[in-house]
């Protein structure tokens, strides 16, 4: 495969994990609780801390993954796992455009309630920058059994470059994924409102709900058309 398919692939399966709400929906909870009690500054510590905490799990699961890939089948996948692995892509596009967030006018996700309700406990009680490093990848493994087909395609992927760029392909694969919690983070510096932002989501529910679906969608249709049939 080429480099440049292994980057395209990288970059979608990214894409598709960034459009993926736990985490983002964890920082925000982080913020509405910090800012009633904190001064701006620790806030922003603790925000910090929360991304690098989600990007933690992130590097772990991608190295994991490509890490076990060849150890467990010997090289990269071949084309019959490729196919299951399409077929769980596909699946997983099905999961986020019906099952995904819960009815009614909110941002409530699939996740039992008990264990949301843990994580809204822990974004209330949330004063240092280790309790903030332990929600964000407490958020993450929540949305493990989502974001790890993800994985497993960006770390397949990562395989087929050169060793040296190998490490630089899971620093960007984890940006992109980071991409709108770094936003937020920016738009709540520069003045914005996280109750507005919150509102944003909920408002603009059913459209992130298709783009997650078709992010999903799309990445299983590029694997099948350019590493199965080729």
């Amino acid at each position: 495969m080429s480099d440049l398919l292994c980057i395209a692939t990288i970059a979608l399966a990214g894409l598709a994990q960034a459009t993926l709400q736990m985490n983002l929906g964890g920082l925000i909870l982080l913020y509405q609780a910090s800012m009633g009690k904190h001064y701006r500054r620790k806030t922003r510590h603790l925000a910090r801390s929360y991304i690098l905490g989600t990007c933690a799990i992130c590097f772990l699961a991608i190295c994991a993954c490509g890490y076990l890939i060849p150890t467990i089948f010997g090289a990269r996948l071949s084309v019959e796992q490729l196919v299951i692995l399409v077929g769980i892509l596909m699946g997983g596009a099905l999961v986020m455009w019906l099952l995904y967030y819960r009815k009614g006018q909110n941002t409530e996700l699939w996740i039992p309630r008990s264990f949301a309700q843990f994580i809204i406990k822990r974004a209330k009680n949330t004063d240092d920058s280790i309790e903030a490093f332990s929600l964000g990848t407490l958020s993450s493994l929540a949305e493990l059994p989502l974001s790890l087909m993800l994985c497993v395609v960006a770390a397949n992927a990562i395989l087929g470059l050169n060793i040296n760029y190998q490490l630089p392909a899971i620093a960007a694969y984890i940006v992109i994924v980071a991409v709108p919690m770094l936003c937020l983070k920016f738009r709540i510096r520069t003045g914005s409102n996280v109750i507005a932002a919150q509102k944003w989501r909920i408002k603009n529910k059913a459209f992130a709900r298709i783009i997650s679906g078709s992010s999903f969608m799309a990445l299983g249709l590029f694997v099948l058309a350019f590493w199965v049939i080729k």
